[in-house]
């Protein structure tokens, strides 16, 4: 048998040249347990409940769950956790190295995300999985008729709406039930599943005394949140809910709302009501500029200052020059100041009375402005 011919010799290919190295590595990618036997289960999962649902999940790991934390004020559900396929062992990794917080049981909070408001309403509603909305002064808020005295702080807990089943209590959270919500009466601000403006009102009217209540009601008609339809629909829907009297009969008044935007306003308008003294028009223009208060039958213009707003030195200037305005325009202005009704409420009113009825008996007063 004759010998196998031998193979000819190929010299073998040169290899690539290696990339240099850089002087830092990167930190390496976090760990992703993707659960393949599960996809199809959670693919396009959409988190929904009675009342509504969230963002669906259409990819899967990190990138993912960034995607859906950004249009989620930062926040995303358990459940869209899974269904990006985070497992167990997983998102237990990520929340040992900082990645995500958990806020709720089952809701976590992505890294590096500033707690706002909008942020605390939509942890809320994950919270409750698409069964409630936000509702009371962080709804109020969202939707934008407080003023800066009203708005909640963040040790305020975020009034939830939740519809057809019980909860356990969560921190920051305050529950109040419903057996049904109307369709009409859900909407979203921000992506934030909230309650309708109509709808927050009438959550409000049992939480806010009468003025509270009407400088919000006041706002959200110059904001052009609500119709006068939509608050007839909602107070006749539920006759029986706290405070709907109330707010029915400053929504029917013949009289628009009053409208004041601060708490010393409404308590200085406290004083003079208990005084039996005429109320002035709130927050309306005189010579082109917007005052806090105003008689317009004796050409009284009244300005409330806190210490925290009018200590600067362009606000003092602009003060100033308002009441120059007010004079040439033939008014007076009588400014008071938000220590006087805290330290001096009783002095202060017999002052105000007593410019009314100088005014009201055709004297001059004082030759200038009247000042607090």
């Amino acid at each position: 048998m004759p010998a196998p011919r031998p193979q000819p010799r190929h010299p073998a290919a040169p290899e690539p040249p290696q990339p240099a190295l850089p002087d830092k590595l990167p930190p390496p990618p976090p760990v992703c347990e993707l659960r393949p036997q599960t996809r199809p289960v959670f693919d396009r999962l959409r988190l929904a409940g009675t009342v509504c649902a969230f963002e669906p999940v259409e990819g899967h790991g990190d990138a993912e769950i960034t995607r859906l934390a950004g249009l989620q004020h930062g926040h995303v559900h358990l459940e869209q956790l899974r269904a990006a396929g985070i497992g167990r062992h997983a998102l237990a990794h990520r929340v040992r190295g900082g990645w995500l917080r958990q806020v709720y049981r089952r809701v976590y909070a992505l890294y590096g995300r500033q707690a706002t408001l909008p942020g605390r309403c939509m942890a809320a509603a994950l919270h409750l999985s698409g069964d409630g909305v936000v509702t009371g002064r962080a709804a109020a808020q969202l939707w934008g008729p407080l003023d800066t005295t009203q708005t909640p702080t963040d040790e305020d807990p975020i009034d939830v709406l939740l519809v057809g089943r019980t909860a356990a209590p969560a921190p920051g959270i305050r529950i109040h039930r419903s057996q049904s919500l109307a369709r009409q009466d859900v909407r979203r601000r921000d992506g934030i599943p909230a309650a309708s403006p109509a709808r927050t009102l009438l959550d409000l009217a049992g939480q806010l005394d009468v003025l509270e209540l009407e400088a919000v009601l006041a706002a959200a008609a110059r904001l052009r949140l609500v119709r006068a339809a939509e608050l007839a629909d909602v107070t006749a829907r539920n006759p029986r809910a706290r405070g709907v009297a109330r707010l029915r009969a400053l929504a029917e008044g013949a009289a628009a709302p009053r409208d004041t935007r601060s708490v010393y306003e409404r308590r200085l308008l406290r004083l003079l009501a208990a005084a039996e003294l005429p109320l002035p028009l709130t927050n309306v223009r005189v010579a082109g500029a917007l005052v806090d208060g105003f008689w317009p039958e004796l050409g009284l213009v009244l300005e409330v200052d806190g210490w925290r707003h009018h200590h600067q030195r362009d606000q003092f200037e602009r003060d100033r020059l308002r009441d120059q305005i007010q004079v040439a325009a033939g008014h007076r202005t009588l400014r008071v100041t938000a220590w006087q009704i805290d330290h001096h409420p009783y002095a202060l009113v017999a002052r105000v009375a007593t410019v009314i009825a100088r005014l009201r008996a055709g004297g001059s007063g004082s030759g200038a402005p009247a000042g607090g």
